[in-house]
């Protein structure tokens, strides 16, 4: 299924919890089986349109609310947890393998090379991983990712501060000059009389072309040719600064 059928199906999941209605009462208000109803509220099963307007009867809530909820959903920026940050605070090796497998799309034998680590120890680390509803492990050590590889860490978390610090910090060194005659990294600034709203605005325009370029971005891995690191703070430069975080190591 697409993202929005998809997204569809887990907001009348949460109707239906609202209104106290089961499955079984969903299908005999429907004629349907229960194991039908089961297969297209999770996503085994086409959800026709139809199907989605004859439910929002049922539970009493409009298409248009629910389709509307469903896009909201997707546009918005999915979190990491106050639990996942924390866990990422404490153990930030955790969060390398994660951003291996968000950015380059690792599986766990890359990730064993990569990092040299035994089998024992990747399982200890899915296992992790999977407890804190990142993954699932299908079998042994095969997982799939169960969060959007646009996920992001809140503003105020304890991880993105770290985060954030260190790459400031590296990038800062690398545009205290910057060659003229290269493209490969700039550092511009202004001072500016605005309004607070006129700031604001400002501020939004930016946030808007990152948001586009990360996109872009999230489409490519290392292999794209002819694509390079940049790191953008307002401020931007060639080349990877962010901070060499702790890498996982064997632990059996």
């Amino acid at each position: 299924m697409d993202k929005l059928n998809n997204e569809t199906c887990e907001v009348i999941k949460r109707e239906l919890k609202k209104a106290s209605l089961s499955y079984r009462d969903l299908s005999e208000n429907m004629g349907v089986s229960e194991v039908s109803i089961k297969r297209m509220l999770n996503g085994h099963q086409s959800l026709s349109i139809l199907r989605v307007s004859e439910i929002s009867e049922i539970i009493q809530v409009s298409l248009s609310s629910i389709i509307a909820e469903a896009e909201k959903n997707i546009a918005s920026v999915p979190l990491f947890t106050k639990e996942q940050d924390i866990a990422f605070t404490k153990s930030p090796e955790l969060y390398t393998l994660l951003y291996s497998i968000l950015s380059e799309k690792m599986n766990s034998k890359q990730l064993m090379n990569f990092y040299d680590l035994n089998e024992s120890s990747m399982y200890l680390y899915l296992r992790e991983l999977e407890k804190l509803d990142l993954i699932s492990i299908i079998s042994n050590l095969t997982f799939k990712l169960i969060v959007p590889r646009h996920i992001a860490f809140p503003d105020t978390s304890r991880f993105q501060i770290y985060y954030k610090n260190h790459v400031i910090d590296g990038l800062k060194r690398r545009v205290e000059y910057v060659n003229p005659l290269k493209k490969d990294a700039y550092f511009i600034t202004s001072k500016l009389r605005l309004t607070e709203e006129e700031f604001f605005e400002y501020n939004l325009k930016l946030e808007e072309l990152m948001m586009n370029a990360l996109k872009l971005s999230q489409t490519r891995n290392s292999s794209v040719s002819d694509t390079f690191e940049y790191t953008i703070v307002d401020m931007g430069a060639k080349g990877a600064y962010h901070p060499e975080l702790k890498r996982p190591e064997n632990l059996v």
